[in-house]
C-alpha cells in the first residue's frame, strides 16, 4: 500500500542525543495534545513534552511547521509499518488484511492525519505522498475484486472510505481501552470483508439497486 518517500521535514541531528530526545518528545506530545485539542498552541504542546520555550523554538518556529512535520512523520510511520507488504509482494485480500493488522497499532497517528487534514491538502509534498499511497490502496482493492474477495460492483472510493472509518473506529476503541490493537484489526477485517449481517443459506440481496 505505502510508497517510501523521504521528507525534508524530518531532519534530526542524530549526533546530538539531547536534541533528538527533545524533538521526539515534542512530536509525541504534539500528536497527544492535538488529538485532544486541535487548537492547542505550541506552548501547550511544549508543556506536555516537558520542553522549555528556547528548546521548542530551536526545533519549531511555528505551530504549522510542527503540524506539517507530524503529518510527514505519520505518513512515514504507516509506510514503514507496511514495508513487508511490498517486499513480500502481497496482493488483494492478503494485502488488505496485512494493512489493517499493520496500521491499527498506529491508529492514533492515522486519526491525527484526519483531524488536521487541511494541512495535508495544502502542502504539495504531503498531498503527493498521500495520493500515491491512495493509488496503491485502490490497486489492492481492485485485486481483491478480481479474486472475488470483494463485490466488484462496489466503487473503490466507497471502499477506501470504509477502510478509513474502520481504522478510525479501531483507534477509538483502542483509545478507550475496550479493544486491543490485535482485536480491533481482526474486527476491522471481518467487517470489511464479511459485513455485519448474520449469514443464512436463504439470504438474498434486496439492495442490489443501490450499487451502480
Amino acid at each position: 500500500m505505502w510508497l517510501p518517500y523521504v521528507f525534508t521535514y524530518l531532519k534530526m541531528n542524530e549526533s546530538d542525543p539531547r536534541a533528538t530526545r527533545s524533538r521526539t518528545a515534542l512530536l509525541n506530545a504534539g500528536v497527544e495534545t492535538l488529538l485532544q485539542n486541535s487548537n492547542a498552541t505550541l506552548t501547550e504542546i511544549a508543556q506536555v513534552a516537558g520542553v522549555g520555550r528556547a528548546t521548542l523554538y530551536r526545533h519549531f518556529q511555528t505551530r504549522e511547521q510542527l503540524i506539517i512535520e507530524l503529518a510527514a512523520e505519520s505518513l512515514m510511520a504507516t509506510d514503514q509499518a507496511c514495508a513487508h507488504i511490498r517486499s513480500k509482494e502481497m496482493k488483494g485480500r492478503e494485502a488488505i488484511e496485512a494493512i489493517f493488522t499493520s496500521v491499527m497499532p498506529l491508529a492514533d497517528r492515522f486519526h491525527f492525519l484526519l483531524s488536521l487534514w487541511s494541512y495535508v491538502e495544502t502542502n504539495e509534498t504531503l498531498k503527493t505522498t498521500y495520493h500515491a499511497q491512495l493509488s496503491q490502496l485502490k490497486a489492492r482493492i481492485k485485486e481483491a475484486k478480481l479474486d472475488s474477495s470483494i463485490d466488484e460492483s462496489l466503487p473503490e472510493e466507497w471502499l477506501v472510505c470504509l477502510m478509513d472509518n474502520l481504522l478510525y473506529t479501531g483507534w477509538y476503541c483502542i483509545a478507550t481501552g475496550s479493544l486491543s490493537a490485535s482485536e480491533a484489526s481482526k474486527l476491522a477485517i471481518r467487517s470489511f470483508f464479511d459485513g455485519m449481517g448474520v449469514k443464512t443459506n436463504n439470504h438474498s440481496r434486496d439492495d442490489e439497486s443501490v450499487f451502480p
